[in-house]
């Protein structure tokens, strides 16, 4: 797919709405913080995680909303999308660590967001 073709995608993407990339990927804001009771060095990896996950993923796709992340999508698919996107394992283990946080608590954030 041209670079051009990508580009319209993902401004396509955005145009359906901005509180739909929070519903799949929640910022790590103080409701989060909250949801997920962490504080101190975990905020920011949590933060770090989840600017990866949002920029990396939305080069080739939206991302995808953390808590329909299946395990075969960890088995099967994840691994091979850190290969493609170039991340270095640092990188992976915060992103990781975004998205098995966020995950169980995503349903919670949805509701409580206005």
């Amino acid at each position: 797919m041209s670079k051009r073709i990508s580009l319209m995608l993902f401004g396509l993407s955005l145009l359906t709405g901005c509180a739909s990339l929070e519903d799949r990927a929640p910022p790590v804001d103080n409701l989060f913080i909250a949801e997920a009771k962490v504080s101190g060095e975990e905020i920011n990896r949590l933060r770090e995680g989840h600017k990866i996950y949002t920029s990396f993923c939305a080069d080739c796709h939206a991302p995808r909303q953390v808590d329909k992340i299946t395990a075969r999508d960890w088995k099967e698919h994840i691994p091979k999308m850190f290969k493609k996107a170039e991340l270095y394992p640092e990188e992976i283990e915060l992103v990781t660590y975004y998205i098995k946080t966020a995950a169980p608590i995503n349903q919670q954030l949805i509701a409580k967001r206005p």
